[in-house]
């Protein structure tokens, strides 16, 4: 993948694909975007409407509609972001058999035409389906997963505001599952660069930590209920991992890697806070407590039965 002029793909220009592709055309880096939905037109449109923008703005990015992905080509990086959403009633496993079949398409029609591409992914339930684009391409291709970036902003915001600080003196990571088994690493907390319990004592602040935990965990839901869904919060985090891989950062975030534990039959894509880079390492494993390690590891087994559920939706053996 080139240090600064690439091309990205993204595939499923809904709701959170195409506020990802509107963030993408401002990052300087990306020469050349691929947009994909299978709807008629949504991914010409979404292109004038992008085309519009950078119009506006001086910036000049080649923009590529398709309806199909196999018509994607060359591309450094795809965003895999189609398939079903969620209501707020519905978990984000309950759509693991509804989307299976479409991450299997999606990798399948552009491993071959894209021989140099990372897969990112951001269809629910994600980890899953990250653990499952993994299955599919075997093995061959670099895959991540959006994982707990997005919880890992939330809890963020929800400390910033308890403790009334600015949201940047806010360092506090977020590992496990996106979604249910989601787990706030307390151990990470550091607000101005002091450790949480430090901080407290010295200020003589009290957060109330289940507040916050069902916060990271139940906002979402509320959000879709009121708006119909998630959009600019998921696309500023996932936009977050994306220049990190491109650009090479380094900097520790909330994504999914693929990872073995004792006790599953197969390693899974779940959430240790780790450097993004083209390395993918290190994480932060060693620094978390016995019982975050604990939580993990019972997220990771929790996404493996739902990625076994994916599996035969998508009609994968072995």
């Amino acid at each position: 993948m080139g240090e600064r002029v690439v091309h990205v793909a993204v595939v499923g220009t809904g709701r959170v694909g195409g506020a990802v592709a509107f963030n993408l055309i401002f990052e300087r880096y990306v020469t050349e975007l691929s947009l994909v939905d299978v709807a008629p037109e949504v991914a010409a449109m979404t292109r004038e409407e992008l085309y519009h923008a950078m119009a506006s703005h001086g910036f000049d990015v080649e923009i590529n509609a398709y309806d199909h992905s196999k018509h994607v080509r060359d591309a450094d990086l795809i965003v895999v972001a189609a398939g079903f959403p969620r209501t707020h009633t519905m978990s984000r496993r309950d759509l693991a058999a509804k989307n299976a079949q479409t991450i299997r398409e999606i990798v399948e029609s552009t491993i071959d035409n894209n021989p140099k591409a990372w897969f990112f992914v951001i269809t629910n339930p994600v980890d899953a389906m990250t653990t499952l684009a993994d299955k599919v391409a075997k093995g061959e291709r670099k895959v991540i997963g959006t994982g707990t970036n997005l919880e890992t902003s939330r809890f963020r915001t929800i400390l910033g505001r308890e403790l009334n600080v600015p949201i940047r003196m806010v360092e506090a990571y977020v590992g496990g599952e996106h979604g249910e088994a989601a787990v706030p690493l307390w151990s990470t907390v550091k607000i101005d660069g002091v450790p949480l319990e430090e901080y407290l004592a010295e200020t003589g602040k009290t957060v109330d930590k289940v507040k916050c935990e069902n916060y990271v965990k139940g906002v979402s839901r509320h959000i879709i209920k009121v708006l119909g869904g998630t959009r600019y919060g998921p696309a500023g985090s996932f936009i977050e991992i994306i220049r990190g891989i491109i650009l090479n950062t380094g900097r520790v975030l909330s994504y999914s890697r693929l990872r073995s534990f004792e006790m599953i039959p197969e390693p899974v894509y779940v959430t240790i806070p780790a450097s993004i880079s083209k390395s993918l390492e290190p994480d932060l494993w060693d620094m978390l407590t016995e019982e975050e390690r604990k939580a993990i590891e019972d997220a990771a087994s929790a996404i493996y039965k739902t990625y076994c559920e994916a599996k035969q939706a998508a009609g994968l053996k072995g």
